[in-house]
């Protein structure tokens, strides 16, 4: 009989730990109306199912019987070896799913077996209690009384205990920084192009500003405050395309756009690359199911410049010919700005402003760089 009731008892207990992974739980046989389902082994023994409803049938797909008893009567074996040993308190841990869980742990049984008897008599209770690493708790008491009558005591942890251990999972796994990766797509423009130095006009669809982002998200408040801290590390590349037949040149040591007539450029623009730090406050609105609402967020940015070149494309003697000289042209090696973005669900719109001028001071036109498009959040 004990051994059927312990067999149980960690039955129980297991079924409860998975179901802490997101499937059904299985409660003892209630009030409630229910269909029985007996099924009969070939030795005689029985297992019978109360179910609710036939989602509570289809769960059973999930688990493999065969095994899952196989390992049981081991441990029930286990538990019989701990008794004859003599010990008052006995005490094994057991391993019961191989499978590791969100946790990134394998699931423990513990098994702890305790004999107490007044003194000078024999034993007279026995108590197995049946803890997993998911903080359920199931106890199974047994009193041998002097008229040979047993009596059987189970604890089990109720429906509100368990949901209470489930959120207490989840608050440990809850993280109030983590990282993402994230990509900018969207475009170029000049802005506030002053004094007498010419600047040319852009190609408005062909001036791409493209960023790769690792994006430190802090959550500040708590894990239900909208407010989050956004930084981390942008690698941007910027491309301005220029709209009529202009080169780049730096003319003692002063860069300026020229124009020329000899030649049809099929493609001439100047690109340059920088790694930028963001740090941007922002607030996110989630809705009743976790699923992202509207977000809204304004910062700033610094960075610096690691490369350009500019790129000429033109056809000379009936072949096509590439230029792609190198050179800082004397653009401004540190850069910063403001940088915000406004969303809702999957869809970000990102807009960025270079507040320093795109050259060095007296050495290049005086112009600032705007980039606005979408951000596609990984």
């Amino acid at each position: 009989m004990k051994r059927i009731l312990l067999l149980m008892a960690i039955f129980m207990v297991t079924v409860t730990g998975v179901s802490a992974k997101g499937g059904p739980t299985f409660l003892p046989p209630s009030k409630s109306v229910q269909d029985t389902i007996v099924v009969k082994m070939a030795n005689g023994a029985k297992m019978i199912l109360h179910l609710e409803n036939m989602q509570q049938l289809k769960a059973f797909e999930r688990y493999s019987l065969d095994s899952l008893m196989r390992e049981l009567n081991a441990y029930v074996k286990r538990v019989d070896q701990m008794e004859a040993s003599g010990k008052e308190a006995k005490e094994m841990t057991v391993t019961f799913n191989k499978d590791k869980s969100a946790d990134g742990k394998p699931e423990q049984v513990t098994i702890t077996v305790q004999e107490q008897a007044p003194q000078g008599q024999q034993k007279t209770t026995e108590r197995h209690e049946i803890r997993s690493n998911k903080n359920f708790k199931i106890d199974v008491q047994v009193e041998e009384k002097e008229d040979g009558n047993t009596r059987v005591r189970v604890d089990m942890p109720t429906q509100a205990e368990r949901d209470s251990a489930r959120t207490v999972r989840r608050a440990k796994c809850y993280k109030a920084t983590r990282f993402n990766l994230n990509v900018d797509l969207g475009l170029n423009n000049f802005i506030n192009a002053g004094g007498e130095a010419f600047v040319p006009d852009l190609k408005p669809t062909d001036s791409r500003y493209v960023s790769l982002n690792l994006h430190l998200n802090s959550q500040i408040g708590g894990r239900k405050s909208p407010f989050y801290l956004i930084s981390g590390f942008e690698f941007a590349f910027n491309n301005y395309m220029f709209d009529d037949n202009v080169v780049v040149e730096d003319l003692g040591n002063i860069t300026q756009f020229r124009r020329v007539a000899d030649i049809n450029f099929k493609k001439s623009k100047l690109t340059h690359s920088s790694v930028n730090i963001p740090l941007m406050p922002m607030l996110r609105f989630k809705h009743e199911n976790g699923k992202d609402g509207f977000k809204i967020g304004a910062g700033g940015f610094a960075g610096y410049r690691l490369g350009s070149h500019t790129k000429l494309k033109y056809e000379a003697n009936g072949k096509i010919e590439k230029d792609k000289p190198r050179d800082n042209f004397n653009l401004s090696d540190f850069q910063y700005g403001l940088e915000g973005v406004v969303g809702y669900g999957g869809l970000d719109l990102f807009v960025k402003y270079n507040m320093n001028d795109l050259f060095k001071e007296n050495r290049g036109p005086q112009v600032n760089v705007i980039s606005f498009g979408l951000r596609l959040i990984n």
